[in-house]
């Protein structure tokens, strides 16, 4: 995949079960080698709104399921996504509408605080309507990850449908495979391929029905304020934008080097250095950006040693660490967490990420 102006981005929380499951049938350490092996820090499961580039998603889908021999290995991890309501902010809100097509449009109007590409769509098949979520274009095999989008679809038409409530037919992305009638035995429902996006088609009424029970704790008090707030480093021009997501992803694993960040956004280190050039950007602007929003998170919301988050940071020792944070703050590190550290006012101008180790609002200005 070649770099444009962007590399598309999910949230990690678009993961979902899949490292419990994945763990659960093949042990911890098939788990690690699996994350390092696309070059995805485990650290990044405890930040779930943690930006993810989509290509390294779909290939930790693609190669579970390879792992583990499961052609249905995607859609059971998104049935069982669904129960846990696995998408945030973002999948509460739109679960919180009052009918089947308020939630539809919900989701469809404010899918970018979940993904920054791609898109959710209802469109009229004949008599028919189909929700489904199209994707960027991929060269790679997306089997699973398509898959696993059909179950959470589902299951929150259920919400408003009942328990026994089926699509017309399921549509996927993909042209029909060898083992396809493993994935039709598992769902027992009519499967449409190649038709460019993963969805569901309803009759017209199923979109008027009113949600059947109360949606998930929580999730009858979020407003579109908080979604839209929540959006993906919605600040920052691209390719900066893309690329600082990359690097904050990274940092949670200390690693900074441009070699690696330039193989996640599935670009040359030249053609990188020149799409951020274009912008005004440079790969050390991106890091010191990337870093100090770090920094800031750690100091403040962790009671890590200094020298431990450092290292973090991808510095060698406390001093070069020191000497970046005074160029940023204005001061020590120390001086920082005294001033500004757990129970302290807000630090004017600071703004935390999503997550810790999240880029958004990294210091890049529109």
């Amino acid at each position: 995949m070649a770099i444009d102006r962007s590399v598309p981005l999910v949230r990690a929380n678009g993961l979902g079960p899949l490292p419990a499951v994945l763990e659960q049938r093949a042990g911890e350490r098939a788990l690690w080698s699996t994350f390092e092996q696309e070059g995805l820090p485990v650290a990044m499961l405890g930040a779930p709104q943690t930006p993810v580039p989509l290509g390294s998603m779909i290939a930790v889908f693609e190669r579970c399921a390879r792992l583990l021999g499961d052609r249905t290995f995607g859609v059971d991890v998104g049935f069982e996504m669904a129960k846990a309501w696995g998408y945030g902010v973002w999948g509460m809100y739109g679960a919180a509408a009052p009918t089947l097509g308020q939630a539809i449009e919900r989701y469809c109007r404010t899918f970018r605080a979940h993904a920054v590409s791609g898109r959710l769509e209802l469109v009229q098949r004949g008599v028919h309507q189909v929700w489904r979520c199209v994707g960027p274009p991929f060269s790679l095999p997306a089997i699973q990850h398509a898959d696993h989008l059909i179950g959470p679809m589902i299951l929150i038409a259920r919400e408003y449908l009942g328990s026994r409530w089926a699509p017309k037919w399921i549509e996927v992305s993909y042209p029909r495979d060898a083992d396809a009638h493993v994935l039709e035995d598992r769902l027992q429902m009519p499967i449409r391929y190649g038709l460019g996006g993963t969805g569901l088609a309803f009759a017209a009424e199923d979109l008027l029905a009113p949600r059947m029970r109360d949606p998930a704790k929580g999730s009858d008090v979020v407003t579109l304020r908080e979604v839209v707030a929540d959006l993906v480093l919605s600040r920052a021009s691209e390719p900066a934008r893309s690329v600082s997501a990359i690097v904050a992803l990274r940092l949670l694993d200390g690693q900074t080097d441009i070699d690696g960040t330039a193989r996640m956004a599935g670009a040359s280190v030249r053609h990188l250095q020149r799409m951020l050039g274009q912008e005004g950007y440079t790969y050390r602007e991106v890091i010191d950006a990337a870093r100090r929003a770090r920094a800031v998170s750690l100091l403040r919301k962790s009671e890590r040693p200094i020298l431990e988050v450092a290292m973090l940071l991808g510095y060698e020792d406390h001093a070069s660490f020191s000497r970046a944070f005074r160029r940023w703050m204005g001061c020590t590190p120390s001086e920082f967490r005294a001033s500004h550290g757990a129970g302290s006012e807000p630090l004017i101008g600071v703004q935390d990420g999503p997550e810790e180790g999240s880029a958004a609002e990294a210091g890049f200005g529109s």
